[in-house]
């Protein structure tokens, strides 16, 4: 049976989604959801470089939450404004649509968002008779997915650390980098969302939180590491300019205390250009890291074969959503986090080797 689905925002994560729900043997594209009013009234594969579909995007909510859908791809940027998404989000659960979000990083595990959270989710899906999900990349893949398929070889942890290393010079959404991450500004500056390292490295609080559940431990405290290197001059990247004197790459993370220790880590160290910061951890990537008994380290690198490596990071971003469509629907109601859910599985990637779609893309 084919699965009708809703794309929610078409940014640098939802153009990729689109692009493979067009021509997904199991899946069908009925409406999409846009913000920027220059995009009202397109077909929604002109907005993301591909052939028309009929598919026609909107700004208009109640037109969403009214459409015949089985799914909703939420893949807006909502962490500047979770509760904004949260409130996009129940409605679409009560409307009788799934949902699965890449938008909000604590929706991965919403108990770290707190019980009210839980509640006012649970609340939706059981009015809708459906189930939520958030996923991503990393978080959403390396933070949570590897962890738990490794933990199957080990015998006892000391630490476990996941690290992100990306040079993010060629991703182009100054909101998040300057506004969000704090890239550009002065060490000393508080005038961007994160500034707080607790604020940053909560964002991994969910991840800690879930490997600590299906792994039996209880998290008894947290501490959060945040630092910083400074261009030695000014310089540009994609999404704009950076001054010298200002941050220019960022290592932040939070650990998890278990038993007196900083047992769970999760870790980005981010670079704006290619020499910074050159005493930080390099060879850029995924990298989980177990001390313990066996000692193990997995790396996993995207762009393999010199693409863009943030344009792929997006794509597997969106491919980790749509892959996870079929065993949402079919899932029981309710918040359904990885522990929840059967192992997220790429079917037809073998069988259906399209990739002019993603090629007609725009990078």
């Amino acid at each position: 049976m084919t699965i009708r689905v809703v794309q929610w925002a078409t940014g640098p994560v939802g153009r990729h989604a689109v692009a493979a729900l067009v021509d997904h043997p199991d899946l069908e594209l009925v409406g999409a959801f846009v913000y920027d009013e220059a995009k009202v009234g397109r077909d929604l594969g002109e907005i993301c470089g591909l052939d028309p579909i009929g598919v026609i995007a909107t700004r208009d909510r109640e037109a969403i939450l009214a459409l015949d859908a089985d799914c909703v791809l939420y893949l807006a940027q909502g962490e500047a404004d979770p509760l904004g998404a949260l409130a996009d989000i129940c409605p679409l659960l009560a409307s009788g649509k799934n949902v699965i979000s890449t938008a909000v990083t604590p929706l991965i595990y919403p108990a770290a968002m707190g019980e009210e959270i839980v509640q006012q989710l649970e609340d939706a899906c059981a009015t809708g008779g459906t189930s939520f999900h958030a996923t991503g990349i990393e978080p959403g893949w390396a933070s949570e997915v590897l962890p738990l398929a490794m933990s199957g070889l080990l015998r006892s942890v000391d630490s476990l650390t996941v690290q992100e290393i990306i040079d993010y010079s060629t991703y182009n959404n100054a909101f998040m980098l300057f506004d969000v991450m704090g890239f550009g500004h002065a060490p000393d500056s508080t005038d961007y969302f994160a500034h707080d390292p607790s604020m940053l490295g909560s964002v991994f609080k969910a991840p800690i939180m879930l490997v600590a559940e299906a792994l039996g431990a209880t998290i008894e405290d947290w501490v959060f590491d945040r630092e910083v290197w400074l261009a030695p001059d000014a310089f540009d990247i994609d999404a704009g300019r950076l001054e010298a004197g200002t941050t220019a790459a960022l290592r932040f993370g939070a650990s998890a205390i278990i038993d007196g220790r900083r047992a769970l880590t999760v870790e980005h160290i981010t670079r704006l250009r290619p020499d910074a910061a050159p005493e930080w951890p390099d060879q850029r990537g995924w990298r989980v890291t177990v001390e313990g008994v066996p000692s193990m380290r997995v790396e996993a690198k995207v762009a393999i074969n010199g693409e863009n490596e943030n344009d792929q990071a997006c794509l597997g971003t969106a491919m980790h959503a749509v892959h996870a469509i079929a065993p949402v629907c079919a899932a029981a109601p309710g918040i359904r986090t990885f522990l929840d859910l059967p192992n997220v599985l790429g079917r037809h990637v073998l069988t259906r080797l399209n990739t002019s779609a993603v090629r007609g893309v725009r990078p």
